[in-house]
């Protein structure tokens, strides 16, 4: 008897035992958003920050939306989370839907809703500072001049409240690299195209493929946020 009581004692624990770490491997359900800050499109069309989820990847995905609210615009999107036991960040844009997004402050939710068995929610919200973004774009060509410099386009974007900063552009041409600047551009949610001289002390540049590196940058609020672009132009005779 004492034998029997001790082997059901053992089998207990071991039941009992098992029960906790299942229990322990649950996979919990949240959401939460990791930035305070937000990222402006330039057209005012959107806003990006980064939240983190936490859910099993075994689960079916009801929903998972991220809305944002200002005085003027709000909008409301998808997002595709990462699934698994730790959190993972995740970056998700929310688009305007109505009016169009300004730098300030807005009021941000991301919700997740998944289906095991029975539907689970987990949802957070935060107020985020929506910080201004500028697009810089670099024509894909640069016409050769007379005198050995280029000129070359640079488009420039950037939303309503911030204030343009001018900026610059680099060539590299095989041994021969030069600088040029340009001024501001006006910031109201519309490309501004600006055409750049660039000329080198190390001597003329020649017809073929060149890198090139734009920047320009804006303020907003006191603080300054740049933007830029990189890639390979041709350079052709004018």
């Amino acid at each position: 008897l004492t034998r029997r009581l001790m082997v059901i004692g053992v089998v207990g624990l071991l039941v009992g035992g098992g029960a906790q770490v299942a229990s322990a491997h649950r996979t919990p359900l949240s959401v939460e958003i990791v930035s305070d800050q937000s990222s402006l499109a330039p057209d005012g069309s959107s806003m990006t920050f980064v939240i983190s989820t936490v859910c099993d990847r075994t689960w079916t995905i009801v929903e998972a939306s991220v809305s944002a609210t200002q005085p003027q615009a709000s909008g409301t999107g998808p997002f595709s989370p990462t699934c698994g036991r730790i959190p993972y960040n995740v970056q998700v844009t929310v688009p305007a839907t109505s009016g169009t997004f300004q730098t300030g402050s807005a009021d941000v939710t991301a919700r997740l809703v998944v289906q095991q068995g029975r539907s689970k929610r987990a949802q957070d919200s935060a107020t985020l500072r929506v910080r201004p973004d500028v697009s810089v774009v670099l024509a894909d060509q640069a016409v050769l001049e007379g005198d050995g410099a280029v000129r070359i386009d640079v488009t420039v974007t950037c939303p309503m409240s911030a204030v343009g900063q001018g900026g610059d552009v680099t060539i590299y041409n095989g041994q021969v690299a030069g600088t040029g600047t340009f001024g501001p551009t006006r910031c109201d949610t519309f490309p501004h195209t600006v055409s750049v001289r660039v000329a080198s002390s190390e001597g003329p540049f020649r017809v073929g493929s060149a890198e090139a590196l734009a920047s320009a940058s804006v303020t907003e609020g006191g603080d300054v946020f740049p933007g830029g672009d990189f890639r390979t132009i041709q350079i052709v005779a004018a």
